[in-house]
C-alpha cells in the first residue's frame, strides 16, 4: 500500500511536470535553492533566528522570491513556446523534472515519518503502555518539541495519569489519541513492509542541502 502511494505521487509529479514544462520549474527551484543557501549558509545566516521562527522565515523568503521568479519565467516560457519544437521539448523535459520533484517531496516526507517513528520507539510492539513507556516518550518529546504538532502534550499527561493505576492496552490507545493509534495500527505496518522507502531514504541522504541520514525501522 505504501509503495502504491509513492508510485502514484511520482506519476502525478511526472504529469504535472509535463503540463508545467521544464523551464518554469527549473528557474523556480534554482532561485529557491539560491535564496535558501543565502539565508541559511551565506551572508544572511547571522540574521536567521533559531527554531521554528527560522524555518518560517525561510518559507516566507522562498514564497516572495518565487512570485518574482515566476513572472520572469512566464515571459521566458512565452518566448520558448513560440517555436513548436521548443514547446514540445519543454513539455517532454518537464516529465523527469516533475518526477524528480515528487521524489524529493516523498523523501522529505519519509524523513519526517521515520524520525517520528523513532520518537515513538517506547510504544512499538508492546501489548500494553506502562509508566516507563509514557515517561520515555515525554522525555523524547521534550528533546524534540517540533513533534508537538503530532503528539499533544495533554494526551501524554492523560496517559501518564492513567498508567499510575494500570497499564494501557495497545488497542485502547485510540481513546487517548486517534492519530497515534492510526500510526501504530496502519501507517507503521505499511511503512515496515515498504520496498521503496529504504531505497528512497538511502539515495536521498546524498542529495545536497536536504539530505540527511535516518535509520529505517526494521521491526
Amino acid at each position: 500500500m505504501f509503495d502504491l502511494v509513492v508510485v502514484g505521487a511520482v506519476a502525478l509529479g511526472a504529469f504535472a511536470g509535463w503540463r508545467r514544462g521544464f523551464v518554469t520549474p527549473l528557474i523556480a527551484v534554482a532561485a529557491s535553492l539560491v535564496g535558501l543557501y543565502t539565508l541559511y549558509a551565506g551572508p544572511g545566516q547571522s540574521l536567521v533566528p533559531g527554531g521554528t521562527a527560522g524555518i518560517g522565515l525561510g518559507v516566507i523568503v522562498v514564497t516572495i522570491l518565487g512570485g518574482f521568479v515566476l513572472r520572469f519565467a512566464s515571459m521566458l516560457v512565452g518566448v520558448v513556446h513560440r517555436v513548436s519544437v521548443l514547446k514540445a521539448g519543454d513539455h517532454v523535459l518537464g516529465v523527469p523534472l516533475g518526477a524528480a520533484t515528487a521524489l524529493v517531496s516523498v523523501y522529505v516526507a519519509l524523513v519526517a515519518v521515520v524520525s517520528f517513528d523513532g520518537l515513538l520507539a517506547p510504544f512499538h510492539g508492546k501489548p500494553t503502555i506502562d509508566e516507563a513507556a509514557v515517561a520515555a516518550l515525554k522525555t523524547a518529546l521534550a528533546a524534540n518539541p517540533q513533534y508537538g504538532v503530532m503528539i499533544d502534550q495533554g494526551t501524554l499527561d492523560a496517559m501518564a495519569a492513567q498508567v499510575t493505576t494500570s497499564a494501557i492496552p495497545a488497542d485502547q490507545v485510540a481513546k487517548f489519541d486517534q492519530t497515534l493509534a492510526l500510526y501504530e495500527d496502519d501507517v507503521r505496518p505499511a511503512l515496515l513492509h515498504s520496498a521503496l522507502a529504504p531505497v528512497i531514504l538511502g539515495v536521498g541522504e546524498h542529495v545536497p542541502f536536504i539530505g540527511r541520514h535516518v535509520t529505517f525501522p526494521t521491526q
